[in-house]
């Protein structure tokens, strides 16, 4: 009996183990299958990760190209400008010249037929005819004034000839000019249409693939700390500079101190030798005065002191804080889509002033400052940053191309960019911030109604 219920047991006990083992193995089944799909996934977030990273280095690539193809088309158009205008004002020249001339001519004409009019009574026949000798001199003087008069009229038409014809060779010389700019002003637009064709592909595989992988709040979120690392690398930067500034000029200043007390200290030294010397001078003149009998001389009047210089002290440049808010020029003519504080997505605001404008228009600096950072920036595109002092910056992004370099001084009003689309933006125009001690503040208090 006991055999009986032992054999049971272990019948028991193996059917257990039977479906124990059989639910382990559909679980591991079920564990390498959503292991099989995570590894998936990651595959496919890598390749995703990847591919934004190549249209991303392609996008820069295309900006970079189509502004450093707009900054020469601008400059090719200044030279265009300049020479037109340089044309223009030959012509002018020309016609100018052209009416002195015929003026010129005319003159010389007239005083031709007044020379054939009256020298039908020649020198000779007056002698023959036995003309008074005072009509005879009168005559003369009026011959020799009238060759003089020739004379000089004939060397200016030679002059004003020479000018006409300098005119036409430099005339000449700037519609050649003109005509090789044109041309390359047309091989440039070619070019830039060609770039930003390219671009504008780039820009949307770009856009379409955050969308479709749901990266577009992760690349703005990446793009505003690339950002923030930029701009506290332009803070850092300033700072470093500022200080060898301020550095300088303490020891500027320290070196004009020890010049001016070294100075006062010569001059206090060669006013008491001054008056020692009038002391002893004096003191002689009395006693040579007193062993002559004489009444001793008054004192020689004692030199006035040095005066008293003022100390040096260093001259600071004029900076951002220093301005009149509500007075400075908006850094683009252009339409406000975007202000300061709006929500760009439900986790992110805008920074700075988003305004609309046609690609290609001129930016300018809204105050004088030091260009501290030109370059492209992802999100940003083509970003300059211009340090003003004090803790103050102001941002420009987005723009087409950029006119200045880092480190160039630039003035207020000066353009620094040409307004664009860069940073895979589909809406041309300007992205604008101003910081102050590296966080942004709402520029629209600092700039005109």
């Amino acid at each position: 009996m006991s055999k009986m219920r032992q054999f049971a047991a272990l019948v028991l006990l193996s059917t257990g183990l039977l479906a124990g083992t059989f639910a382990w193995a559909n679980d591991s089944k079920e564990l390498k299958s959503v292991k099989g799909q995570i590894s998936s996934q990651q595959q496919d977030v890598a390749q995703q990760k990847k591919q934004l990273s190549q249209l991303q280095q392609q996008l820069a690539s295309d900006e970079k190209a189509i502004s450093n193809q707009a900054r020469q088309l601008n400059q090719t158009q200044q030279q265009l400008t300049t020479n037109e205008n340089a044309l223009a004002q030959l012509d002018a020249e020309h016609a100018t010249l052209n009416k002195q001339a015929e003026q010129q001519k005319q003159l010389l004409a007239e005083q031709v037929r007044a020379s054939y009019q009256n020298g039908r009574h020649d020198y000779l026949k007056l002698l023959l005819n036995g003309q008074d000798s005072t009509e005879i001199d009168r005559l003369l003087h009026y011959y020799a004034h009238l060759n003089q008069v020739r004379a000089k009229a004939l060397q200016e038409l030679a002059q004003t000839a020479e000018l006409l014809a300098e005119n036409r060779r430099q005339a000449e010389q700037s519609r050649n000019q003109l005509n090789q700019l044109l041309a390359q002003q047309q091989n440039e637009q070619r070019k830039l249409k060609e770039q930003q064709s390219k671009r504008s592909n780039t820009a949307k595989q770009l856009n379409t693939t955050l969308d479709k992988s749901n990266q577009r709040l992760v690349s703005l979120q990446q793009s505003a700390n690339n950002l923030e690392q930029k701009i506290k690398a332009a803070i850092e930067k300033a700072a470093r500079e500022q200080a060898a500034r301020e550095r300088a000029e303490r020891e500027a200043q320290a070196k004009a101190e020890r010049e001016a007390k070294a100075r006062a200290e010569r001059e206090a030294r060669e006013y008491q030798a001054r008056v020692e010397r009038e002391e002893r001078e004096y003191q002689a003149q009395v006693k040579r005065d007193q062993a002559a009998g004489r009444e001793p001389s008054r004192p020689s009047e004692v030199p006035p002191p040095p005066p008293t210089r003022k100390p040096i002290v260093a001259k600071t440049s004029g900076n951002f804080a220093g301005l009149t808010k509500g007075a400075q020029p908006w850094p683009l003519r252009g339409q406000l889509i975007h202000r300061f504080g709006g929500a760009r997505t439900s986790q992110l605001a805008w920074k700075g002033v988003l305004i609309g404008a046609p690609i290609g228009r001129e930016v300018t600096s809204i105050a004088s400052g030091q260009v501290v950072y030109a370059d492209w920036l992802s999100g940003f595109g083509m970003v300059m940053v211009i340090d003003h002092g004090k803790g103050y910056m102001s941002l420009y992004g987005h723009n087409q191309s950029l006119l200045r370099s880092s480190g160039d001084k630039v003035t207020m009003g000066q353009p620094i960019a040409l307004s664009g689309e860069s940073g895979g933006q589909e809406q041309s125009g300007l992205y604008f911030e101003i910081r102050y001690q590296g966080t942004a503040v709402n520029p629209l208090p600092w700039l005109k109604s």
